[in-house]
């Protein structure tokens, strides 16, 4: 199985991004495929609403660090997203970035991406209360099963929620990694 997971977190020792690293040991260790895109880490421009896509059905034209990417996701099996919360809602970039998947649609709406493939997102927020930003992030996800994706789990990381080695939260990721 592949997959592929996207950190959305500018910083590298993030509790999104150890969650996420979590899910992905557990699913190395059942000979899974992992590979990791760090959008902070990229050269990742917003949609240009060129409408080549569209009008070629093909993926997004424009030359940035998602050339890749497009590459793997058409071939993965599991797309995982994580996102710190800034102001009630996923980081900037992550908007960014899922506003690159447009192009996945033809023109007469139809799907070009294989459906069926699972879905996680994982995010962290400072409030403690875990479903306090829910909305947001059910809205945020709900765009990627637009495209024909499974919602498999959701990981809300609070700031009254440790990630230790020992935690709850590191156990429920690991596990999941293993599960796929």
């Amino acid at each position: 199985m592949k997959i592929i997971a996207i950190l959305g977190s500018p910083r590298e020792q993030s509790a999104s991004s150890a969650i996420v690293k979590t899910i992905l040991k557990g699913a190395e260790e059942n000979g899974h495929v992992c590979s990791v895109y760090e959008v902070n880490k990229m050269n990742l421009k917003g949609c240009q609403a060129c409408g080549n896509c569209k009008k070629n059905e093909i993926d997004c034209v424009l030359n940035d660090d998602l050339k890749m990417y497009w590459n793997d996701l058409h071939e993965a099996d599991v797309l995982i997203v994580s996102s710190p919360n800034y102001h009630a809602n996923v980081c900037g970039p992550m908007i960014s970035f899922l506003n690159r998947h447009y192009c996945l649609r033809k023109k007469d709406r139809t799907l070009r991406l294989k459906a069926g493939k699972k879905l996680i997102g994982v995010f962290s927020q400072g409030n403690s209360d875990v479903n306090g930003y829910e909305s947001a992030y059910k809205w945020f996800l709900s765009r990627f099963e637009a495209y024909g994706m499974e919602l498999q789990d959701i990981i809300v990381h609070t700031e009254a929620i440790p990630v230790t080695d020992d935690a709850e939260i590191i156990k429920r990721a690991y596990e999941l990694g293993q599960k796929l």
